[in-house]
């Protein structure tokens, strides 16, 4: 994969990784916390990554070891703003503990796995 761009950037106790390749949507790889420390952040990086790289985003959580509601909360106004503009934002790898919080809110919905890998 030639991958144009990678940018890691650190909000508290979280860390991501953004991997931008032609053609293809934006990957994010979120690592740590996604919590009220850590959100408007990184919900400010979804935000510009969307205006920049285009809607679709696949944001990697399997690296994620707590999200609170705050954390949801920039998920779901990053994907509001994708699908302004025609896209979505698509997670991939929940943990178990993840799993079940979208499950239990719903949001396991609007999150949509991808059924296939995307590179």
């Amino acid at each position: 994969m030639h991958t144009q761009g990678i940018r890691q950037e650190a909000f508290g106790e979280l860390v991501t990784a953004i991997a931008a390749e032609e053609g293809v949507p934006a990957r994010v790889t979120a690592r740590g916390e996604l919590d009220i420390a850590s959100s408007a952040a990184f919900g400010i990086e979804l935000a510009r990554l969307i205006g920049e790289r285009g809607p679709d985003v696949v944001v990697d959580v399997s690296g994620l070891t707590f999200c609170d509601a705050r954390g949801l909360a920039a998920l779901v106004a990053a994907d509001e703003l994708a699908r302004r503009h025609g896209g979505a934002v698509t997670l991939t790898g929940p943990r178990p503990q993840m799993a079940k919080i979208l499950r239990l809110t719903g949001l396991d919905r609007r999150f949509a796995p991808a059924r296939t890998p995307v590179r």
